[in-house]
């Protein structure tokens, strides 16, 4: 059984902007390669993007919809490990969007384009005050559709 692709061949809905971060001596474990939680790190930094390129800063669902998107699973492959000093780049696409929850992908690369890891993301739409599932706003909904925050 051979480790899965999680980037889908399937093209993404919507295409976010790509971060590009250094690796920092933070980041390193013992072996001196990036410790695996930090590349939740790295995805968030490229979750962030994409909803600020969208309109939706941090905060802006809650306080302007009462919704929170809380991560409700978590895959990633790791494919070639980072190293100190490293530039990695990330970026968030969306590859499914359902009632209450969006699939986001996130290839992460090495700068000089090796493939690091494969990660997925499913966020779910919940209710700020009772954390009870709901749908997402019409306002995000309408974000998505209008098209690749990182297109011209």
């Amino acid at each position: 059984m051979g480790i899965r692709n999680l980037t889908p061949a399937v093209e993404p809905l919507l295409r976010g902007p790509s971060v590009r971060e250094r690796v920092r001596w933070s980041d390193v474990d013992m072996m001196g390669i990036v410790f695996f939680g930090n590349y939740l790190r790295f995805m968030q930094s490229a979750e962030s993007e994409l909803f600020r390129a969208l309109g939706f800063p941090y905060g802006a669902l809650a306080e302007q919809h009462g919704v929170w998107m809380a991560r409700a699973h978590v895959d990633i492959d790791f494919r070639t490990p980072a190293k100190l000093d490293d530039e990695v780049d990330c970026a968030a696409h969306v590859m499914r969007i359902g009632g209450a929850s969006l699939e986001i992908a996130f290839p992460i690369t090495r700068a000089d384009g090796t493939g690091l890891a494969d990660a997925r993301l499913v966020l779910a739409a919940v209710d700020r005050t009772t954390l009870k599932s709901v749908r997402l706003p019409q306002a995000l909904r309408d974000a998505l559709g209008r098209g690749s925050p990182s297109s011209p």
